[in-house]
């Protein structure tokens, strides 16, 4: 039987839209470690992305400088409201994440933090627009299929390993925070959820020639899984290396000429890079 003192009430007049891949987090437990992991002090400019009716945000607003409690479905700006009604420094944004300019909300020059319970399907999107901005956030917290959570966690040698892997990591040490289990939602999905958190290096993992360039490398070695890594760079006409070039390099670096993408580590990626650029 659940501990009626740890759910989070949703007004009974909120039903969820699957079209919107939205659940609601009802764990008080759950939502308090989420905040815990941002680590807050009241200097801080936080953005929500996905506030719902306010489960987490009523736990972020009394804790931070600023909140922005960003939520595109406009039946839960009204329940949203009221939770949030005893905060002055709460700005409730009724847009898409995915169609708001970040540099215009915020002065990103000034360091903030985002936290998110991520809609499956926007996941990916939503970590990689955060990623892309200049100014980076300090930390993100979010909340993501588990699945996906592993890939980003996961290390060289493992089938799920992938360019998604290193392009967070390259940025982001990434680590647990907790699992999430459907019984944490209403509606319940039907996978377990997984909350990361994120924090930004001083600087990037590993030196490469040019970011561009290096991700090219990255993507070009996993676009084709299955085939060795000498193949899958070989045949991009924009890299303009043969085979037994790809294979000379690989060897010069100790590696086996016939290895896949997915044993190669981040730094074996940068070093790579680095001696495609030079040819």
């Amino acid at each position: 039987m659940k501990n009626v003192d740890n759910i989070i009430p949703l007004p009974n007049y909120v039903r969820a839209k699957k079209a919107l891949g939205q659940n609601f987090l009802i764990d008080k437990t759950i939502a308090l470690q989420i905040t815990d992991a941002l680590e807050m002090n009241e200097d801080d400019t936080v953005i929500e992305v996905g506030s719902g009716t306010g489960a987490l945000s009523s736990l972020i607003a009394p804790h931070c400088k600023k909140l922005y409690a960003i939520e595109t479905d406009q039946d839960l700006i009204k329940p949203l409201t009221a939770t949030l009604s005893d905060y002055s420094n709460v700005e409730i944004v009724n847009k898409d994440i995915l169609k708001i300019d970040i540099n215009t909300l915020i002065n990103t020059k000034d360091g903030y933090k985002t936290v998110a319970n991520l809609p499956y399907y926007i996941t990916t999107p939503v970590i990689n627009k955060f990623i892309e901005q200049e100014h980076l956030p300090d930390v993100m917290v979010f909340m993501m299929q588990k699945e996906v959570a592993d890939r980003i966690l996961e290390k060289e040698g493992s089938r799920i390993y992938g360019s998604f892997t290193i392009y967070v990591n390259y940025r982001y040490a990434a680590s647990f925070v907790a699992h999430v289990p459907p019984e944490s939602f209403i509606p319940s999905p039907k996978v377990t959820s997984t909350v990361l958190k994120f924090i930004k290096r001083d600087k990037p993992l590993v030196d490469v020639p040019s970011e561009e360039f290096f991700f090219s490398v990255v993507r070009a070695s996993f676009s084709q899984r299955r085939k060795k890594l000498s193949n899958c760079i070989s045949s991009m006409s924009s890299f303009n290396v043969s085979k037994e070039d790809v294979e000379k390099i690989l060897s010069d670096m100790g590696l086996r000429t016939d290895i896949r993408a997915e044993s190669l580590s981040i730094q074996k990626f940068a070093e790579l890079a680095w001696k495609l650029h030079s040819i």
